[in-house]
């Protein structure tokens, strides 16, 4: 929960009561610092004043809708202003309050608040559980080595909504090679778009655990070889194993200012990589079938 208010009394009290009610709160004096703070950590709710120097409440809620549109929005204005309200509603706001308040109506609204977003994540969650069943029935039907990467690289850029997904399988003495790698639409039509290379020998001994790997920023900046031309924000790479043995690995790439993968973007990638190993081995052995008949 993050509070945003240029008064420090109004904000000391709000994240004062909310935190006795086991809610975990930062603070911040206006927009500006508000933005900082959501880029360092993620937030389920900020509740803003409307009217703050530097950047006021309706600048910070088109900020939260633009780069973190998971975190609800509660506008807090004056009687004066309700209309302001309303309208910090329509562009996206999760809910306002009036000024003076009780602390009671605050709880009430961000109860009301989290339990919209957990029957929203609720939801999303069983959605992906239906298209995780699709894509894996998908990927077990084929005995075409083409089609179990297609169908791996589609449900990572459809399901996981990664800017670039690439599949590497390995080659006998000979390292990885790309099978398969595509770029979401948006990037795919633009001009001179530098995609990067991965640095084999840094993802082969980060894999060596069998552990996939999730990492940001510069973390993550640092398993290319060859960066992309925009700033890697986010980069997961789980590996394609078969009775112990590394077939290759799959990675996903988020070239997006401030969207990062998460772990349950991690363990989706996960389940689907392990049944996508299990048709590799298969469709490979069927291809070693047909050349020897």
């Amino acid at each position: 929960m993050l509070v945003v208010d240029d008064e420090k009394f109004i904000r000391d009290i709000i994240a004062d009561f909310l935190g006795l009610e086991g809610y975990i709160v930062a603070t911040a004096e206006d927009g500006s610092s508000a933005v900082r703070e959501l880029e360092s950590a993620r937030y389920d709710m900020v509740i803003s004043d409307l009217k703050m120097p530097k950047m006021g409440g309706i600048d910070l809620l088109r900020e939260v809708v633009r780069a973190h549109p998971e975190t609800l929005t509660v506008i807090m204005t004056g009687y004066g202003t309700v209309e302001t309200a309303i309208d910090a509603m329509k562009r996206g706001a999760y809910d306002y309050i009036l000024k003076p308040f009780k602390v009671e109506e605050i709880v009430h609204v961000v109860q009301r608040g989290l339990e919209k977003r957990r029957l929203s994540a609720e939801n999303l969650r069983l959605r992906e559980a239906l298209s995780l069943y699709k894509v894996t029935e998908a990927i077990a039907a084929s005995l075409s080595l083409e089609e179990v990467v297609a169908t791996l690289v589609d449900s990572a850029l459809t399901e996981i909504r990664a800017d670039l997904v690439g599949v590497w399988l390995a080659q006998e003495g000979r390292g990885f090679f790309q099978r398969q790698l595509r770029a979401c639409p948006k990037l795919e039509h633009e001009p001179d778009e530098d995609l990067g290379e991965l640095d084999f020998e840094a993802v082969r001994e980060r894999l060596k655990s069998g552990a996939p790997l999730l990492e940001h920023g510069p973390r993550a900046q640092e398993l290319f070889s060859r960066a992309p031309s925009r700033p890697v924000s986010s980069l997961c790479i789980v590996p394609l194993k078969m009775r112990g043995r590394l077939l290759g690995f799959a990675a996903i790439v988020s070239l997006t200012a401030n969207k990062r993968f998460d772990e349950g973007q991690r363990k989706l990638l996960s389940i689907v990589a392990s049944r996508a190993a299990a048709a590799i081995e298969n469709a490979k052995l069927y291809e070693d079938l047909q050349a020897t008949f």
